[in-house]
């Protein structure tokens, strides 16, 4: 009993000791906190150096995509490079695709020749019911045509809330006009 007294009192007075030299001898470390007047001067100058880019480049700068492809991305890997940025529409599809399910007409596109190309409806998906077929070439959605637009952003286009509705406009082989459907956006599980 009584060695087993003694290792206690020989393991505290072991802290204590630590703790005094410690305190004594150790690096003086104090937690800082940035003012918000820091803040302010750090975003009027990242707003300033922009402004002067913008009004002397030769080009126009695409505002968004300078500063949410490139200062906010090099920043982070400056500052860790173990860390992503996502813009809203990345965020966005990163939700989606955490989540296992969208809100749109269900089926899948793909690009062929210069138009996007209905795939495959998937069966009991909004597109299946109203009739959209394999093969079908989008040439419109919500009287927004498709000419310049990427397969991606088409398949944008059709993403939406649930319940909302969509005109689809699409030319199918063997029919002389094209064909009109409106499709109302549901739930679709990927």
């Amino acid at each position: 009993m009584k060695s087993e007294r003694r290792g206690v009192v020989i393991a505290i007075g072991v802290l204590l000791l630590s703790a005094v030299l410690g305190g004594i001898y150790g690096p003086n470390v104090r937690a800082t906190a940035a003012s918000a007047d820091d803040y302010q001067t750090a975003v009027r100058n990242f707003t300033r150096v922009l402004d002067v880019v913008q009004s002397n480049y030769a080009d126009q700068v695409d505002v968004d995509k300078a500063v949410y492809q490139g200062a906010i991305p090099g920043m982070l890997r400056m500052l860790d490079p173990h860390s992503s940025f996502f813009d809203s529409k990345q965020f966005a599809l990163l939700r989606e695709d955490q989540r296992g399910k969208y809100y749109g007409v269900g089926m899948i596109v793909a690009p062929q020749q210069n138009h996007t190309v209905v795939m495959a409806p998937y069966a009991g998906a909004p597109a299946y019911n109203a009739g959209i077929r394999p093969g079908d070439v989008i040439l419109k959605v919500d009287d927004k045509s498709t000419d310049q637009l990427s397969t991606t952003e088409v398949a944008d286009l059709l993403k939406g809330p649930k319940g909302t509705v969509v005109k689809i406009t699409v030319s199918r082989e063997g029919y002389p006009e094209p064909l009109v459907f409106t499709v109302t956006r549901d739930e679709i599980p990927r």
